[in-house]
């Protein structure tokens, strides 16, 4: 019981548990499935699971403040058609790609949260909607994959530096400015007061209106950039591209510890979450279990997820 004994251990030295459990889990996948553990596949394991990230560094801001975004992964599927079609494979494409992927992703962040604003409508619902609106919006301008990623966002996506994956940086420099935002700034203070009792915040002189707006453009810069680097793995405007994408970024998040009820929440823990599914998915992938089964492994993992959170707000009380 190799994952269980690393699991204890890393219990005793303090580890939070989803650091724990991933720890846990690639020592058991390395030692079970030697496929597993060969460089290459690690480090495909570390690329497919940079987009996912990005997605899931947004939905923390948006769910530690209370709220919850469904739009993300029709965001990231309009961002990719988008981005491929402006690109077309040409290298000199490249930075305003980049920029209408942000552009986009910001957009509809700011759009959903000044509808939040104004309509005072629960995010869950508004972002359903949005979710539909942007999936029309997606077959509205094509049914089958369009354009082409530039060879510099398929580097990107699938390069490396030394060995390690040039996702993984992005991945880890978008990470560490979403900590430093999270815990080191007033936003941070405000968005997890927000989170924890609006009406207490709004009493204590936060402006609650702009920190959930601020929240839902960061959830959707997060698209915005994951999109760069699905067009750049699969390398065309795919529309079915960010199918998934919302469901598995907010079950890191609350895998991750972050409170569903809001006030309470931490990046690492996210991407630990992120990496644990990573991890779940290509060992599944190599034992060539059916994608239906894959699915219930997944609705699974949403279930214990909701659980785990469920407990961990009574302990909290």
């Amino acid at each position: 019981m190799p994952a269980r004994r690393v699991a204890s251990a890393a219990n005793a030295f303090g580890l939070p548990a989803i650091h724990a459990l991933l720890l846990a889990s690639v020592v058991g996948a390395a030692a079970t499935v030697p496929a597993f553990r060969t460089i290459d596949n690690l480090g495909n394991v570390l690329t497919q699971a940079a987009a996912l990230g990005l997605v899931a560094i947004g939905q923390t801001f948006v769910i530690v403040g209370g709220l919850i975004d469904l739009s993300v992964g029709q965001l990231l599927g309009l961002t990719v058609v988008l981005i491929c079609a402006l690109m077309d494979g040409h290298s000199e494409r490249t930075v305003p790609a980049l920029l209408l992927a942000a552009g986009i992703g910001g957009a509809i962040g700011a759009a959903n949260g000044w509808l939040l604003n104004l309509l005072r409508i629960h995010p869950l619902i508004l972002t359903f909607g949005t979710l539909s609106i942007l999936q029309g919006v997606i077959f509205a301008t094509t049914d089958r994959s369009i354009g082409a990623a530039s060879p510099e966002v398929a580097w990107l996506a699938n390069g490396r530096i030394a060995g390690v994956p040039v996702a993984l940086v992005v991945l880890a420099l978008a990470a560490f400015g979403a900590h430093r935002l999270l815990t080191r700034t007033r936003f941070g203070q405000h968005l997890r007061a927000v989170g924890g009792h609006a009406e207490n915040a709004r009493r204590a002189g936060v402006a609650v209106d702009r920190v959930r707006w601020a929240a839902f453009v960061l959830s959707g810069l997060g698209a915005g950039l994951g999109a760069v680097l699905v067009a750049g793995r699969i390398g065309s405007g795919y529309p079915n591209a960010g199918q998934g994408f919302e469901l598995d970024a907010i079950v890191a998040v609350v895998l991750g510890g972050t409170s569903l009820a809001g006030g309470r929440g931490s990046i690492a823990g996210t991407l630990a979450a992120v990496l644990l599914l990573a991890v779940a998915s290509n060992v599944l992938n190599l034992l060539e279990v059916s994608s239906f089964a894959q699915m219930f492994a997944k609705g699974l993992i949403v279930v214990v997820a909701v659980l785990l959170a469920q407990r961990r707000e009574r302990f909290a009380r």
